[in-house]
């Protein structure tokens, strides 16, 4: 017999987890896609300009991080042979 309960903890734990990747994924992108647009204000120098774009590229990095290490474990919970 199916067991309804564990099946359904299951499904909203993937489908949540995937919902969370998904979002860190897009906002990383978007973290870096902004730094880039601030390339050419920090070519002029521009103090404010030159922060923004560091902290957009440093917080890009470490959501792109977390979700290649997010992807590793998913990968290492499904191949058996790595949990002996």
């Amino acid at each position: 017999m199916i067991e309804w309960q564990s099946f359904l903890i299951v499904a909203i734990a993937s489908i949540s987890f995937t919902t969370v990747i998904i979002f860190g994924f897009s906002l990383a992108v978007r973290l870096l896609t902004n730094s880039r647009a601030l390339v050419e204000q920090v070519a002029n120098g521009d103090a404010k300009a030159i922060r923004n774009e560091a902290l957009n590229r440093i917080a890009s990095y470490m959501l792109f991080t977390l979700c290649a290490l997010a992807l590793l474990f998913g990968i290492w919970l499904v191949i058996p042979g790595f949990q002996k």
